[in-house]
């Protein structure tokens, strides 16, 4: 494990619409923290091999021939993925000039993401990374599978920007008596990337009356960081009382915990999360 020192703010880009406000997210991270700013773009392996598979219904030649071809078309592909690439990168490093951070550097990779986050997860202190990507379909109802193989595949923190960017003002710490959301009360009370914010830190059961020492715990905790903070026990539906609650007082982002694997997809790719990413355009810091 690498010092933080050594550490990068990460930006996954891939020019989808998102693109500048990952950029500008990432950079405001990177300047709260001191740390150094990585700009990655990853290029997937070609898809035309995996699309065209009619070969073993054609003579040797013909099939050989095809192979050829086919391999040509990919080279072609690939290179052209590169030039489009690098020239992302020199857009996104062009916009970062005059910003007051450590170090910017930018890494183009092979592969798909995960494949990438997984051999650059010693280097990586936050990564951040839209919630719909380039080829992400206009009408798709769900996460996309990029971003879930991401987040299965990396045990950092990831912030997933789903809107405009906005320097947050305040955020919703959705708390529980976990390892997770302790570690994301943990990260928020030493960082001073939240030392500006308002915290609401809110914890939805639903029987009313529960679990009131779990805040107790949570504000004592805020309070020795001098954080600015509120608590809120809500009675209900978690997940139908923390998005009303977000929105009622207008929280700039979220932060939440994870737990193990099963656990992750049951509560981050339920409908809590998703209607939190999908509904109300409030990026999301996960802590893994």
């Amino acid at each position: 494990m690498q010092s933080l020192e050594k550490q990068w703010v990460t930006a996954c880009l891939d020019g989808s619409n998102l693109t500048n406000d990952i950029i500008d997210y990432a950079a405001w991270i990177a300047e709260k923290v001191n740390s150094p700013l990585e700009l990655l773009h990853s290029i997937e392996h070609s898809l035309l091999l995996a699309n065209i598979d009619q070969t073993g219904n054609l003579v040797p030649n013909m099939a050989d021939n095809l192979m050829a071809v086919l391999s040509e078309e990919e080279a072609n592909e690939n290179k052209l993925h590169i030039q489009e690439g690098k020239a992302l990168l020199a857009r996104a490093k062009d916009r970062l000039k005059g910003r007051p951070i450590k170090d910017v550097i930018t890494k183009q990779r092979h592969g798909s993401l995960s494949e990438c986050l997984m051999d650059l997860e010693d280097e990586i202190r936050v990564l951040v990374v839209g919630f719909r990507g380039k080829t992400t379909p206009e009408d798709e109802t769900g996460i996309s599978e990029q971003l879930e193989e991401s987040i299965r595949a990396l045990h950092k923190p990831i912030f997933i920007v789903n809107g405009d960017f906005a320097v947050p003002q305040s955020l919703m710490l959705a708390y529980n008596n976990t390892d997770g959301a302790k570690k994301a009360l943990d990260m928020i009370c030493r960082s001073p990337l939240f030392e500006d914010m308002t915290i609401h830190c809110v914890h939805a059961v639903k029987e009313s009356g529960a679990d009131k020492d779990i805040l107790q715990q949570a504000a004592e905790q805020l309070s020795l960081s001098g954080r600015r903070f509120e608590t809120a026990l809500l009675s209900g539906d978690p997940q139908t009382e923390l998005l009303a609650y977000q929105a009622k007082h207008h929280l700039d982002m979220t932060v939440m915990g994870a737990f193990n694997h099963g656990k992750l997809r049951s509560l981050f790719f339920g409908s809590f999360t998703l209607k939190m990413l999908k509904n109300n355009q409030k990026s999301v810091l996960l802590i893994r």
